[in-house]
């Protein structure tokens, strides 16, 4: 029950529709945000409208997947003050919204105008996303207060922002669309907005609004009360950047950026809101690029927010404030109540009970039964994974995805991109012992990328290969790459990554053994052998402080498809293309199972720290089975991949119904 689950610790601003709790999951035990339908008693059309427009607020959220939006964690109805509520609930983020952080430390005077830049690409990139979608979504109400931001302090950039708050969005199913009321904030509001005919415009003109804010420290459109800025937003021409602080911007470029995102017109303005950030940061930065002391670089800006830009000169300013670690309020709008939207959205459906599967296996039909999993977090991705690897700590999943950058996912749903160079042909990645870097292969290099600064790090190992997939990183600090007939292992500490040389590897000669699949070279959990597994079909496991030190695990025959350690590393599994599955115990170094002529060939193999093997395949479903078992007995839906956390019983895989849908399993 979520009335049990969630545990309110303290009330935090409300609005007309809401109230706002701070809150202990008890499954996790961390800080939430709970939000709940606010009831006003003898006002049962009140309550209605509020009720529709609440869960229509949670259908809008739960269908968004994107770094820079804030995700819904669970949602549903539960009773609350003997009255049945519809609920949402989402990360708590503790350094509060952009205007909170505007009050705390003037971005005018403490950012660089490349951070500045970034800031207002983030936001774009979030607004995009829901002009983008189908139907497509307006936000309505664009402004400081409705992005979160978390801390990143680089020369790059000062925050990671999040898109909340979706409590007056819509979906529109044509050009434009009518609202019975003007909803949204005035100061930021567009002319057609106060008509009360909205579009994906109104948000480029909101945009805009907040953009000339975080570079002057003041609003384009002047007026001292909602039904002036109602009056002004219509009839008086803004003021440009240049006018409104000379000293801080002084561009032509700049104020015609920003002059044609607030045309009266919506039809005047940039085609879409990425193009107008992204014309907006053009201008900007050549305006660092002018100034005496700033350094000439390249930029692509033909990419998005994500991408990282060449470090440059900060403008003379004083040093941004430092984040404090306490825990400001999250202002969520008030929404207005009347709306011509008479859409009314169902509940939640409960989960289907499960029924026992019937497989056949080589000794006949046998059972399944149901992995004791529940609680299912399931996260849209923008593309389809290819892989999953956790990281040591078991904090951070991340995702290689085909065609798309590598995304990492936070326990708490969060998700960030790695926009290395030619991102989106990544194949393979691992995680440092430390879990702040990443190894990314792209294209025959690996690339490193800090999660923690999100920067791409100057280290490249190059190979002659068009395509990498043999890679691992111990916990040692022992980064092994499978390039044609060797295998190369690098010694690289941290302070490595942030050299242009790489240090000399030590060599490993493997013969007419070659890498055919990703994940068929792996350290073991306490870094002192790799398993390597060929395609053809030989496995050989070695300890690379004594190289004379190898056992054959088996012989050439059937492809290798997958390898796996146990946790504690005294199980070593392996996947053939035959269907079939052996495992052997490291410590005796005899084989302890066999799977053989199973329903489908696995992909990947994952092992939990209960020693429960789980197997993924092209199924629409994943089986587990323990060593002392002659086949699988258990089964969960999923398919293509399967991750076991290595220090937790949690479960990664890809949703049965949906590719690219990330599903983590908990107890």
């Amino acid at each position: 029950m979520a009335s049990e689950r969630y545990q309110m610790q303290q009330a935090m601003k409300s609005g007309g529709m809401s109230e706002l709790w701070l809150a202990l999951d008890t499954y996790t035990q961390k800080l939430v945000m709970l939000k709940i339908m606010k009831v006003v008693n003898e006002d049962d059309r009140r309550n209605r409208k509020t009720y529709e427009r609440f869960w229509r607020e949670i259908e809008i959220a739960r269908s968004l997947q994107h770094p820079y939006i804030l995700p819904i964690i669970d949602y549903g109805e539960f009773t609350y003050e003997k009255r049945p509520r519809p609920f949402l609930v989402s990360p708590y983020i503790p350094e509060g919204s952009l205007a909170d952080l505007i009050i705390l430390g003037p971005p005018w005077e403490h950012w660089s105008l490349l951070q500045t830049s970034d800031v207002i690409l983030q936001a774009a990139e979030s607004l995009w996303y829901l002009h983008t979608r189908s139907p497509l979504i307006v936000h309505q109400d664009v402004k400081p207060g409705n992005f979160l931001v978390r801390a990143v302090k680089s020369s790059r950039r000062i925050v990671h922002l999040y898109l909340c708050d979706f409590g007056i969005s819509r979906w529109q199913h044509s050009s434009s669309m009518m609202a019975s009321e003007v909803l949204g904030t005035f100061a930021y509001m567009a002319p057609e907005q106060i008509a009360r005919k909205v579009n994906c415009a109104s948000d480029q003109y909101a945009l805009a609004v907040m953009a000339c804010h975080l570079l002057t420290g003041r609003l384009p459109i002047q007026a001292a009360t909602n039904e002036e800025y109602a009056h002004a937003h219509i009839h008086d021409a803004p003021v440009p950047p240049s006018s409104l602080n000379p000293r801080r911007i002084n561009s032509p470029d700049v104020d015609a950026a920003i002059l044609r995102a607030l045309e009266k017109n919506p039809k005047r303005r940039f085609p879409t809101i990425l193009e107008f950030a992204q014309e907006l940061q053009h201008a900007l930065l050549d305006v660092m690029a002018r100034s005496a002391d700033a350094r000439t670089e390249r930029f692509d800006l033909t990419q998005t927010a994500t991408t990282v830009l060449p470090d440059a000169q900060k403008q003379r300013a004083p040093a941004p404030p430092v984040l404090p670690s306490v825990e400001p309020d999250i202002v969520i709008a008030i929404d207005p109540l009347e709306n011509n939207d008479e859409r009314i959205l169902d509940e939640p459906l409960p989960a289907k009970p499960f029924r026992e599967e019937r497989v056949q296996f080589s000794k006949g039909e046998i059972v399944l039964t149901r992995l004791p999993l529940s609680n299912a977090v399931r996260r849209d991705l923008l593309a389809r994974p290819r892989m999953l690897s956790w990281s040591h700590d078991g904090n951070l999943l991340a995702c290689a995805c085909y065609g798309y950058a590598p995304l990492i996912v936070s326990a708490d749903g969060y998700m960030q991109e790695a926009p290395i160079a030619r991102a989106a042909q990544s194949t393979w990645l691992c995680w440092s012992p430390e879990g702040h870097e990443l190894a990314i292969s792209v294209q025959g290099e690996v690339h490193f990328w800090n999660t923690s600064t999100q920067e791409t790090l100057p280290l490249v190992l190059k190979s002659n290969l068009r395509s990498l997939e043999g890679l691992d990183w111990s916990s040692r600090g022992q980064l092994a790459l499978w390039v044609d007939d060797q295998v190369r292992i690098y010694t690289l500490p941290s302070s490595a990554l942030n050299r242009l040389r790489p240090p000399a590897p030590q060599l490993l000669s493997t013969g007419t053994m070659r890498c055919g699949n990703a994940g068929t070279l792996r350290w073991s959990p306490d870094g002192t052998l790799l398993a390597l597994g060929a395609s053809n079909g030989a496995v050989l496991c070695w300890n690379p402080t004594r190289q004379r030190s190898v056992w054959q695990i088996a012989s050439p025959g059937q492809k290798v498809t997958s390898l796996a350690w146990s946790p504690d590393g005294t199980l070593l599994a392996v996947a053939f293309r035959d269907n079939r599955i052996v495992g052997w115990n490291v410590q005796t170094r005899t084989q302890s199972f066999q799977w053989e002529k199973l329903p489908a060939m696995p992909r990947m193999l994952s092992i939990s720290t209960d020693h429960r093997i789980g197997l993924a395949s092209g199924e629409k479903r994943l089986l587990f089975g323990l060593p002392d078992e002659h086949e699988p007995s258990m089964v969960l839906p999923g398919q293509l991949l399967v991750a076991w956390s290595p220090i937790r019983v949690e479960l990664a895989t890809l949703s049965e119904r949906r590719e690219n849908s990330l599903a983590i399993w908990q107890q």
